[in-house]
């Protein structure tokens, strides 16, 4: 027999119990004390999770912060999340600013704003437009970067990877806002190394590109390339040393 699962509002300021719920909403200031099981969590205000949080799905345009592990089904988020465990989730899509002092475990990832992983990011997709910073590895089936501003990650491994340069004009208050809390710095990916069967870069610093099929496109200072199929190499940027690596045997250019 299924639990019976019973609502919470929260309009103003209060607290909402440890439990199962189906929805819950906040749009004052809440605190939830413990963990929480729920269909939905909605906030546009602030809101503090102390416990470990599962929930079907999160819609967040305020402030809030799960002081453990976050395991969501869906999350739309267009104010900012931080995560101070590891999160789980299957999509999500973000216009505001998430940091996770942990590791990203997800299917589908999009975000147009600012990201900070102390950990790793494996998924199937990611979709990234803005800047982030990750302290380990991104691994993604499909990896797509819209550079918005300084991009750092130690590695990057997947099957198709393409990063470009994608100007912000003005910004806005929510931008400066991000610029603020990421680091603005110039549109630019620096990476230790980059590996996977398609890759595409722009205005990427890196140590290492290994891959079947490489393009380095403008504005890019790679370290060593190592292909098996192709390489191209815009005119601007800057490769120091290009191996294509053949079966049992290795060409020096």
């Amino acid at each position: 027999m299924k639990e019976k699962r019973s609502s919470a509002t929260i309009a103003g300021a209060g607290k909402i119990s440890s439990g199962l719920y189906d929805r819950i909403s906040i749009s004052g200031a809440g605190k939830i004390d413990g963990d929480v099981d729920a269909e939905e969590i909605r906030v546009s205000g602030a809101a503090k999770i102390a416990g470990r949080t599962i929930a079907s799905r999160l819609r967040a345009s305020g402030s809030i912060v799960f002081n453990d592990d976050a395991e969501i089904g869906e999350a739309e988020i267009s104010g900012s999340c931080r995560f101070k465990g590891n999160l789980k989730v299957k999509e999500i899509n973000s216009s505001g600013a998430i940091k996770v002092s942990g590791n990203i475990l997800g299917e589908y990832i999009k975000i147009s704003g600012g990201l900070g992983v102390e950990g790793s990011v494996e998924t199937d997709i990611f979709r990234m437009s803005g800047s982030f910073a990750i302290d380990q590895l991104l691994s993604a089936d499909k990896v797509e970067i819209r550079l918005g501003g300084r991009c750092e990650v130690r590695e990057i491994g997947g099957e198709r990877i393409e990063v470009q340069r994608h100007a912000w004009q003005g910004g806005g208050i929510i931008f400066e806002g991000l610029a603020r809390l990421f680091g603005r710095g110039e549109a630019e990916l620096r990476c230790e190394l980059i590996e996977g069967d398609e890759i595409y870069l722009e205005a990427t610093r890196a140590e290492t590109v290994r891959g079947k099929k490489i393009v380095i496109g403008k504005g890019c200072t790679i370290e060593r390339v190592e292909y098996f199929e192709s390489l191209e190499v815009d005119n601007s940027a800057v490769v120091r040393n290009k191996v294509q690596i053949k079966i049992g045997a290795k060409q020096n250019e």
